[in-house]
């Protein structure tokens, strides 16, 4: 409620108003055209690797952007601080061109890594903005709403950025597929350096840890190198996972310089993402091999999660509304989890088993939805101005090592259980059971006190 006993204004039309709506078209014209250029990308990277014969560096050239993007955001903002606004805005665009061309004109697999690694170092520098603008230009109230929108512009990418990237790889090749998102991604930069000053940001000498950074991005390395690494892979997993969890905290408390609620609201962000990340990626292992089914189920039931998470995004509950959103999110997609396991226990068979995976994963897309845009807005709840950017540069660390370390809980769980000799719909199993007890931990964790 406002100082007058009235609600506060949460409709659109705040949300966009004045300079600060100029700025979030901008930065949501942004967030898309990163959607589309992480898809374009994923989708045909098998060609580029088949033509350029880099089976070798197929792995390192998919990770690359991650890692760096990783090891940029743990070091906190003391690596921008020293540019204004407009000049980080300016060298990061420069850095990730130079990326994109390096990929779409690579005559080698080792170009496309580099490019990769150019890509994550401007994703590093700018991965903080948008997060900045939120949360020191919106108020309590109205964060959650904006940042529904931010997840509501990734539904238009993921329903049709796989057949349209592949369609103009078929057309015209794999390298523009790659390059052409650029051009949005340039649009919306200089959109954004209209009203760049507004977005809060703090000059100057500012501390760099870059020790922890390497120690996270070192654990994901350790959990990369378990599949294929015989009795040691089940060793190098955990450890690497651990790892890099106990950096990530370790990042975690540090940006948020002793204030514990918070850093526990982030470390549950953290759990959330990674339980849906983990079962994320065993979703189509799930409808494939589990299940026996084709391609076009797996995509109806991947596409199920993503949908229901942007149109629960879409229009959060106001803050204050019981139960709480991002406990009641972190129980919907613990039950989701459950539920999806279950459809591969053999109970059920045939076309019942496959409706029991989609509608679990519309709901566990629900969940995210709900816990998703709450857990990010309150970590800037109450935060003085000063503190803004430091806290959205943990937010964005904690989204991109969390869906790093659920891609490998997932799918290194999987791999080293079918290698024990355990059969698909079992590892599939116990792997969407390791997502649940995260969830469960997430869920635990917003029951604390703040």
């Amino acid at each position: 409620m406002s100082a007058t006993g009235t609600a506060p204004d949460t409709s659109l039309r705040a949300v966009f108003a004045g300079r600060r709506g100029r700025l979030l078209v901008a930065l949501l014209l942004a967030e898309f055209a990163a959607a589309v250029q992480g898809i374009a990308y994923a989708t045909v990277l098998p060609l580029a690797s088949r033509e350029l014969d880099g089976s070798r560096l197929y792995g390192a050239t998919l990770t690359a952007g991650t890692l760096v993007t990783v090891l940029v955001l743990a070091a906190g903002p003391g690596v921008t601080a020293r540019l204004s606004p407009r000049a980080t805005l300016l060298v990061a665009t420069l850095v990730y061109v130079a990326g994109v061309v390096l990929a779409a004109t690579a005559p080698a697999m080792g170009w496309l890594l580099a490019g990769s690694a150019l890509r994550g170092l401007a994703g590093g520098l700018l991965a903080a903005f948008g997060l900045s603008a939120i949360g020191g230009l919106y108020d309590d109230a109205l964060r959650p709403r904006v940042m529904g929108l931010f997840s509501l512009v990734w539904l238009l990418p993921s329903l049709v950025g796989p057949p349209l990237n592949a369609s103009i790889a078929v057309w015209a090749d794999w390298r523009w597929a790659m390059a052409w998102p650029a051009a949005v991604v340039i649009v919306a930069r200089a959109l954004m350096g209209r009203d760049v000053g507004l977005i809060p940001w703090q000059t100057g000498r500012r501390a760099v840890a870059v020790g922890t950074g390497v120690l996270v991005v070192a654990g994901l390395v350790l959990a990369t190198l378990a599949t294929g690494s015989g009795g040691w892979g089940v060793p190098l997993l955990v450890g690497g996972l651990l790892l890099a969890g106990a950096g990530s905290v370790r990042v975690l408390a540090r940006a948020t310089a002793g204030d514990r609620p918070r850093t526990w609201v982030l470390i549950c962000f953290t759990g959330l993402v990674v339980a849906f990340f983990t079962a994320d990626g065993l979703v189509p292992l799930a409808v494939v091999e589990g299940l026996d089914r084709g391609v076009v189920a797996s995509a109806v039931a991947v596409t199920a999660g993503l949908v229901a998470w942007s149109v629960a995004g879409a229009r959060p509950p106001r803050p204050g509304r019981r139960p709480d959103p991002a406990a009641l999110g972190a129980a919907l997609l613990c039950l989701a989890l459950v539920a999806a396991a279950l459809s591969q226990t053999g109970l059920l068979a045939g076309s019942a088993a496959l409706a029991l995976l989609v509608g679990a994963w519309a709901v566990g897309g629900l969940g995210m939805g709900l816990g998703y845009t709450r857990l990010s807005a309150r970590s800037f709840d109450d935060l003085a101005p000063e503190q803004v950017s430091t806290v959205a540069t943990a937010v964005a660390f904690a989204e991109t090592t969390a869906v790093a370390l659920g891609s490998l809980l997932g799918a290194g769980t999987y791999s080293l259980a079918t290698s024990a000799g355990a059969g698909d719909r079992p590892a599939i199993g116990a792997a969407f059971g390791l997502a649940a007890l995260v969830a469960v931990g997430a869920g635990l964790v917003t029951r604390r006190p703040r």
